[in-house]
C-alpha cells in the first residue's frame, strides 16, 4: 500500500469517528512540522502555535458550519503535503490580514463585521489550500518552459495537445517518428524536473511532489497558463 493509499484510509477512518485515526493524525510529530514550516516562514511562536492549533482542529470539525477541512483531502497526495499547504496559505491570509489593518485610518480598526476590512481581506467561500498557490506554481511552469527548446514545445503542443500523429509531425518537420518521440519526452522530462526545481529553490518548505502539482492544476483552471494573476492591491 502506498503512503497516498494508508493517508487515505486513515483520514476516511478519522472522518467516521475513529478515535485512534484522528489520534494519528493530530499527533505532537505532524504539530511540531507545522509549527517548524510556519516558524520558517515568518509566524512568530505564537502565531504558529495559533494557526497549528486551529488547522488541526478544523481537520475535523469546521468553523461556521463549513465542513471538515479533511474532506477535501483527495488522497493523490500526502496528507503531511496537504496540512503543509493549508498551514502556510492560513500564514499568508493572517499576513494580509495583518498587512491591510496596518493600513486603516484608526477610526476602522475597530469598526464592524461589515466593514471594508472583512469585504476586501476577510474569508471567502474560495479554497484556502490552492488560491495562494497559483502564482508561484505558474511562474514555476513558466520558468519551465523558458528552460526547453522551443522547437520541442511546438511538437509536444502538436502531439499531446492537439492530438496530431506523431508521424505526420515528423513529416512536416523531417524527422522520423522515433525523432519526434525522443523530443517530447525530453521535454517533458525538462518541463517536470525544472518546474520542481523552482519550487523547490523559491519555498523549500513546501512539500509538493510532482503528482502533487499536477492535481493542483487539475483541479482549478486558475493554473493553467494565461490565467490572469490575481490583482495586487
Amino acid at each position: 500500500m502506498s503512503e497516498q493509499d494508508h493517508d487515505y484510509e486513515l483520514v476516511a477512518a478519522a472522518l467516521q469517528g475513529d478515535a485512534g485515526a484522528c489520534s494519528k493524525i493530530s499527533n505532537s510529530e505532524t504539530t511540531r512540522w507545522l509549527h517548524a514550516v510556519l516558524m520558517k516562514r515568518g509566524a512568530s511562536d505564537t502565531e504558529a502555535t495559533d494557526l497549528t492549533a486551529d488547522l488541526i482542529a478544523d481537520c475535523f470539525g469546521a468553523k461556521e458550519g463549513k465542513p471538515p477541512l479533511l474532506e477535501k483531502y483527495n488522497g493523490k497526495g500526502k496528507l503531511r503535503a496537504f496540512l503543509t499547504r493549508a498551514a502556510i496559505n492560513r500564514l499568508i491570509d493572517l499576513k494580509r490580514h495583518q498587512k491591510f489593518e496596518g493600513q486603516l485610518p484608526e477610526h476602522l480598526h475597530e469598526s464592524s463585521a461589515t466593514d471594508e476590512f472583512d469585504l476586501v481581506a476577510g474569508d471567502s467561500d474560495t479554497e484556502p489550500e490552492q488560491d495562494h498557490l497559483v502564482e508561484l506554481l505558474r511562474d514555476a511552469l513558466l520558468h519551465a518552459f523558458s528552460k526547453c527548446d522551443p522547437l520541442h514545445l511546438v511538437l509536444m503542443r502538436l502531439v499531446v495537445v492537439h492530438g496530431v500523429r506523431q508521424d505526420l509531425v515528423g513529416h512536416l518537420f523531417g524527422w522520423s517518428q522515433s525523432k519526434v518521440s525522443r523530443a517530447i519526452n525530453s521535454v517533458m522530462t525538462t518541463i517536470k524536473e525544472e518546474t520542481m526545481e523552482e519550487i523547490l529553490r523559491n519555498d523549500p518548505w513546501l512539500d509538493l511532489e510532482w503528482d502533487d502539482f499536477l492535481n493542483l492544476c487539475r483541479s482549478s483552471t486558475s493554473f493553467f497558463v494565461g490565467a490572469p494573476k490575481p490583482a495586487r492591491t
